[in-house]
């Protein structure tokens, strides 16, 4: 630990400590020039016992990363919400040892703050946590999106600072970030991909589930896996990766009966936790897809998730809370009710989750704003299938045979109605026919 007031090469006065990591030490300074107090800074102190050409490299590599990528970003809205790297090196005194400098963020907030404010409350609001999340992706769909797609590789809530009153987000501790070609692999376990703790390179999909576990976070006040124990008490960290990677494997689903206490392996729905979402199912839906065991079922990039995002905001019932300097990047959202496609979009999604009664009523309510509208009407004849309703089911589809009467999506309907009453034959032989129609 470095005193207030110790000079560093001559570059560099501490004022005070900031914090500590596995890296090293982080301590807000005053840029020296001349002598004259130029500006203050975040000073990054890295642990290292010799520096050497490689161990420097390896220092550096992912800040130099970082630098170029500022340097390459023509758009405000994206740097705005990126850490600014001022300079890198060495200092020789009072000992050696290698240093980073970036602009300093005030407050000592990050989102780790923000999520134990609203902990006690089962989460934060949902346009709260959509407000954050948002600003999270920007960076990251232009980092996933360049022509080098460049991944973040350790992002946590505690590596998203909060600037200023309105809460700006500013991704830092790219400690990892590099070109996917590179491939990226560590990080803080508990927010890590799958793929990643089995030491794999990771892609823009592994830095869609940290994403995924820190909007989790946000919306029910904890992340499903802190509390996972590897067996018979081990607690090393490969028996403790061990374990988290096997727990990724759990689906999310709702309790069951035959569920022990505290020993279900599940995760449980954010909509459980969080009953805000539950009005929201397409919201839940993407959440879900970003935690998916496999990276090719989560979203392939930022970008598409952010384009998810925007969409459902401009058309659903829901806001997005930005601070005024962040607003600009949502453009001109205009903010509609849910239109009957909406409503038979989400009765989907909760059909999907196993939630068949909610699903029922996101599609009667499409068929009082549109009786006529044949999506409605497919989905209402499987939500009571699901339910087993077969005859409300099959006089569903009567109506809808008798608006589309060659329509493959009806006869596909049919088919999931008739397999509902047990009669799978029947139902392979409508699906092969709407397969013929199709072609």
């Amino acid at each position: 630990m470095l005193s207030p007031g110790t000079v560093l090469d001559d570059r560099f006065k501490v004022l005070d400590f900031l914090g500590a990591g596995s890296f090293g030490v982080v301590y807000r300074a005053q840029q020296l020039v001349f002598g004259e107090g130029l500006r203050e800074v975040a000073l990054k102190l890295f642990d290292s016992a010799s520096l050497t050409p490689t161990t420097m490299q390896e220092l550096f590599s992912d800040a130099v990363t970082l630098i170029r990528l500022q340097e390459e970003t023509p758009r405000p809205e994206v740097s705005r919400h990126m850490i600014q790297v001022y300079d890198l090196g060495v200092l020789r005194t009072p000992a050696q040892r290698a240093f980073m400098s970036m602009k300093l963020v005030p407050g000592k907030r990050t989102l780790e703050t923000a999520v134990r404010r609203f902990r006690d409350a089962g989460g934060m609001p949902l346009e709260t946590a959509l407000g954050f999340l948002r600003q999270l992706l920007v960076p990251l769909a232009w980092m996933h999106t360049l022509d080098d797609p460049v991944v973040h590789g350790d992002l946590k809530p505690d590596n998203v600072l909060l600037s200023g009153p309105s809460d700006l987000v500013v991704v830092t501790d790219f400690g990892l970030a590099a070109p996917v070609l590179l491939g990226t692999a560590g990080g803080e376990i508990h927010y890590q991909a799958p793929e990643t703790l089995l030491g794999q390179p990771g892609g823009p999909p592994s830095d869609i589930y940290g994403v995924g576990l820190i909007w989790y976070e946000m919306l029910t006040g904890r992340n499903p896996f802190m509390s996972v124990e590897p067996e018979n008490g081990a607690t090393d960290q490969a028996s403790v990766i061990r374990a988290l990677q096997q727990a990724r494997k759990w689906p999310i689903r709702a309790a069951e009966p035959t569920d022990r206490p505290g020993w279900e392996q599940r995760i449980p729905p954010a909509s459980e936790i969080n009953e805000e979402l539950r009005d929201h199912p397409q919201l839940e839906s993407m959440l879900n897809r970003c935690l998916a065991y496999l990276a090719s079922q989560r979203y392939g990039t930022a970008r598409a998730l952010l384009d998810d995002l925007d969409q459902y905001v401009a058309r659903g019932k829901v806001t997005v809370h930005l601070p005024p300097s962040a607003a600009p990047e949502v453009g001109n959202l205009k903010l509609l009710a849910k239109t009957p496609a909406s409503l038979v979009e989400d009765s989907r999604n909760l059909l999907a989750q196993g939630r068949a009664a909610e699903a029922l009523l996101q599609a009667e309510g499409a068929l009082r704003q549109n009786p006529k509208l044949l999506d409605a009407l497919l989905a209402t004849a499987r939500a009571h299938a699901k339910m087993g309703q077969l005859a409300k089911a099959r006089e569903t589809c009567a109506r809808a045979q008798g608006l589309a009467p060659r329509d493959p999506q009806v006869l596909l309907a049919m088919a999931d109605v008739l397999e509902a009453e047990g009669n799978a034959g029947l139902a392979r032989a409508l699906r092969q026919q709407a397969s013929t129609q199709r072609r």
